[in-house]
Parts: structure tokens; C-alpha cells; sequence
């Protein structure tokens, strides 16, 4: 197994949701936590992104930001002088228009949520937990590639979804490969896949989070001593096993949360938990929210979800 057949194999998802202009300089516009991650594409002017406890990081017209769910961020102008609106606005009558401040600077920004599957297995994204982000030329093959997928989406026709999803899985993997061959920590999980053992034990966990995984029954079905599995799981993905299950379980968790009205009790059982309040406990513990507080802030937020 390498890490091209992995990209071969990813199938890639993209809901744009949102077309958003931060009016004036120095204004904000805060965006909530999202299950999923955000893909947001900067389509003109300039400012920062903040993001969570993060250092603010400037942006200009042609970045590319990956977010991983569940970061708090927010996009701030600093345009210095009047920048001209684009002239078409991807999927306007469709997307979400939120502008905040009055100003005439403006920075604007297309907004999606992305979903990327392994072969049918979901929550490789789950494993990325640093954003990516990248400011492009404008001769750049990621930033040809995402204005070629926006005039696509703003002028739709016979084909435009499958020619969209084919651009779209460009940007992604000429994203995540950049990073990957620059050393960037929050890919370092690609490398499981130069080593059979180590990525047949991600698929078990990915597949059925909800099974009674240990340490000990994932070092078996690898055929490896627990000591050696352990150890080199973690190098590899830089957590441990039950970590990684952990974190994996909750974000299913919160995904169900999100787009079910399933009971809290049902979607524990659902993702591995048999205790409701064990599973509430390390849910907050994950998120900073009690399950059902966590429900009502995706059901009561700008509509972004």
C-alpha cells in the first residue's frame, strides 16, 4: 500500500453552503463549529483568519483553507482600499449570504463543508487535526483549479456536478500532497499507509468504531506483540490506538447529533458507548458541550449547517 493508491482511491464531497462578505476594515465575522470540515476559498480582498486558540494568519485573494469539524474561527478584513465584488457569485441563489459590517472594504469568501471517504470508509478527515492552508499565485495549479470549479458552479449545465467533484478532488489532493511532501504535521497519518499493518489496523477502527477494540484485539488482527503495536501506532499517527478510536467514536457522535433526532442514549450505544454518562463525560471532554447542548447550538446557529 503507498500513498497513491489512497488518493487514487479517496472520493471527495464538497457542499458549498455559503458566500460570505466582511464589509470595512478590521470587522469579523465569526462562523460556528461544523461537524464536517470547511473548505473555505478566498475570492477577493485581504485580512486573517483566526482560529481557535490559534495565531491570527493573514490571507489574500486565492488562499485555500482546509479546517478540520469543530474549529472555531473567524474571517477578518483588512482591506485598505475599495475592492470590487467578483463578478459572479458561485451558486448565489442557492448559498447562504452573509455579510456583516457596512464598510465599502470588503474581503469575500466562498464557504463549503467536505466530506472525504477511503473506499467507502468515512473520517479520514477526522484524522486531520491542524488546518491546512495555503496562499496561492495566481499561477498556481490549486488556484486554477478552485476558479475553474467556481465558474462551473456559477454557471451550471449538463455535467457540472461530475466535472465539479472532479475539480474539486484536484484542490484536495494537491493540497494534502503539497503538505504531505513539505512535512506538515497534521498529514503525518498518510504514512500509515507505506505500511500495511499500521493502515489495515486504521481501516478496522474506521469501519466499526462502535466494536469492542483494544489495544490487544487490533494488535492480533495485524499480527503484531501489543508492545510493537503500540509503539509504532503511535509514531506513525501520533496518538494512540484507543486515542484514535476515542476521538473517532465521538466525532461519529457528534455527526448523528447534528442530522438525527436520535435519542443521546441510541447514538452512544450507536458509536461504542454503553454508558450514557461515560459517553457524555468524554463528549464534553472533546467538544467543551454536554451532547445536548452541543444539539442545540448546530440546530440554533446562522443556518451554516
Amino acid at each position: 500500500m503507498t500513498i497513491d493508491h489512497i488518493l487514487e482511491a479517496i472520493d471527495i464531497n464538497l457542499n458549498p453552503f455559503a458566500f460570505c462578505e466582511i464589509r470595512g476594515a478590521s470587522t469579523t465575522l465569526a462562523l460556528p463549529d461544523q461537524n464536517q470540515a470547511i473548505l473555505h476559498y478566498i475570492t477577493s480582498g485581504s485580512g486573517e483568519i483566526a482560529i481557535s486558540n490559534r495565531p491570527k494568519q493573514k490571507i489574500s485573494t486565492g488562499a485555500i483553507i482546509l479546517l478540520p469539524a469543530h474549529q472555531h474561527h473567524s474571517l477578518i478584513s483588512a482591506t485598505e482600499r475599495n475592492t470590487p465584488l467578483p463578478l459572479c457569485r458561485p451558486l448565489d441563489a442557492s448559498l447562504k449570504h452573509l455579510i456583516t459590517g457596512t464598510g465599502q472594504q470588503t474581503l469575500t469568501a466562498v464557504c463549503g463543508l467536505v466530506d472525504v471517504s477511503y473506499r467507502g470508509i468515512t473520517g479520514l478527515l477526522n484524522l486531520i487535526q491542524t488546518p491546512l492552508i495555503a496562499q496561492l499565485t495566481s499561477e498556481d495549479r490549486i488556484r486554477n483549479a478552485m476558479d475553474e470549479l467556481l465558474l462551473e458552479l456559477a454557471n451550471p449545465t449538463i455535467g457540472t456536478k461530475a466535472l465539479a467533484r472532479s475539480l474539486l478532488e484536484q484542490c484536495v489532493i494537491m493540497l494534502v500532497r503539497r503538505h504531505h511532501l513539505a512535512g506538515h504535521k497534521s498529514v503525518e497519518w498518510l504514512r500509515g499507509a507505506e505500511d500495511r499493518q499500521m493502515w489495515d489496523a486504521l481501516q478496522y477502527i474506521l469501519n466499526k468504531p462502535e466494536s469492542h477494540h483494544t489495544v490487544e484485539s487490533l494488535a492480533d488482527n495485524v499480527g503484531m506483540s501489543r508492545a510493537s503495536f503500540a509503539n509504532k501506532f503511535k509514531k506513525i499517527y501520533g496518538t494512540t490506538p484507543i486515542g484514535l478510536l476515542r476521538s473517532i467514536r465521538l466525532h461519529r457522535a457528534a455527526e448523528l447529533l447534528s442530522a438525527t433526532d436520535l435519542p443521546i442514549k441510541i447514538i452512544s450505544s450507536k458509536v461504542g458507548y454503553h454508558s450514557r454518562s461515560y459517553f457524555t463525560k468524554a463528549f464534553e471532554i472533546e467538544f467543551g458541550k454536554a451532547p445536548d447542548h452541543y444539539r442545540k447550538m448546530v440546530r440554533n446557529n446562522i443556518g451554516l449547517s
